[in-house]
């Protein structure tokens, strides 16, 4: 069996990006992130949690939103975690909160955005995984898989959830729930993701893909799908990377390993969505990966704080009732 890189996650807004990246503003150095020793939000759940796989498909941001939720509501009953489905996440996105035609053409075709999952988990919520199991492949249904049901959708309200937060990168647009948070590429983005982390909550980010000469991306180079330390171009002996691309790749952080070599002070840990054999060979010689285990990975806090274009923070369960619409006046 082998690593099946696959994407699906795509920049907020391209031009905003790009312009963003374009500006030459003069910033104060960004602080350096300090954690008094790793932080592990995932570490006592870890053996009771199996890692997931896209299998082919560009599913990654219901996968990094799901693992999130997951993970948070093992936390907060000490259980081990759900099983909730990816797969009504990913249609629900794609069928009920499709993005507008102005976003569409300016994408890369098929991609998604972390504020269609918050769409979902807060209006439409989740299901169990045996209520629609994730098809590995959906060719000859549609491009999302097979609709949900009414039973389904209905079961999903149910199971609604809070968003605790929701970032990305560029200005306000019609598009836009007036609850973003909206932030320019090098701000301090990495520290308000740590301090999510410690208070003892998930964060989903949204990344962009970096060309090698090789013509592979920094997520699909040998060494990085055998040891799960994924690079961008500041980062301390990473190869030539070229970009950053308009598509990328979405995974749930779910801590921090503090190293005092890293510019700014350390490593974040991520859950990936590619099954086991992505970083099944540890480092070996102390490295940060090689705490991670099998299926997660790490990126430099640099590389969160310079190249991050979009960012989730599920939060608990939602309590208030479903709205519904008047009764009609005789």
């Amino acid at each position: 069996m082998s690593v099946r890189p696959t994407f699906g996650a795509v920049v907020p807004d391209k031009n905003d990006y790009q312009s963003d990246r374009n500006i030459k503003i003069t910033r104060a150095a960004p602080l350096r992130l300090h954690s008094d020793g790793p932080l592990s939000l995932d570490a006592g759940w870890r053996c009771l949690w199996p890692i997931r796989d896209q299998f082919g498909r560009g599913t990654c941001v219901a996968f990094g939103t799901i693992a999130a939720i997951e993970l948070l509501r093992a936390r907060e009953f000490d259980l081990p975690p759900e099983r909730l489905s990816e797969q009504f996440l990913h249609e629900q996105m794609q069928s009920q909160f499709p993005l507008a035609r102005a976003e569409r053409d300016s994408m890369p075709e098929g991609g998604s955005l972390l504020r269609q999952a918050w769409q979902v988990i807060e209006n439409n919520g989740l299901v169990d995984a045996d209520k629609m199991p994730y098809r590995p492949s959906a060719h000859g249904i549609l491009p999302s898989g097979p609709a949900a049901s009414q039973g389904v959708m209905t079961a999903a309200t149910g199971q609604r959830f809070t968003c605790l937060n929701y970032g990305r990168v560029g200005q306000m647009k019609e598009t836009d729930d007036p609850r973003t948070t909206f932030f320019s590429s090098g701000d301090e983005i990495a520290l308000t993701i740590l301090n999510f982390l410690k208070d003892g909550y998930p964060v989903v980010i949204g990344i962009p893909l970096f060309l090698h000469p090789s013509g592979l991306t920094n997520w699909t180079l040998p060494s990085v799908l055998a040891q799960g330390r994924v690079h961008c171009p500041e980062d301390d002996g990473s190869p030539a990377l070229e970009g950053p691309r308009d598509d990328g790749h979405v995974v749930c952080l779910t801590g921090f390993i503090p190293d005092p070599d890293e510019a700014l002070g350390g490593w974040f840990t991520f859950r990936n969505s590619w099954g086991t054999d992505f970083a099944s060979r540890s480092m070996g010689n102390g490295e940060p990966a090689s705490a991670t285990g099998r299926g997660n990975g790490i990126m430099s806090a640099t590389h969160v704080n310079e190249y991050c274009w979009e960012y989730l923070v599920p939060g608990p369960a939602r309590d208030d009732p479903i709205a519904t619409a008047s009764a009609p006046v005789s």
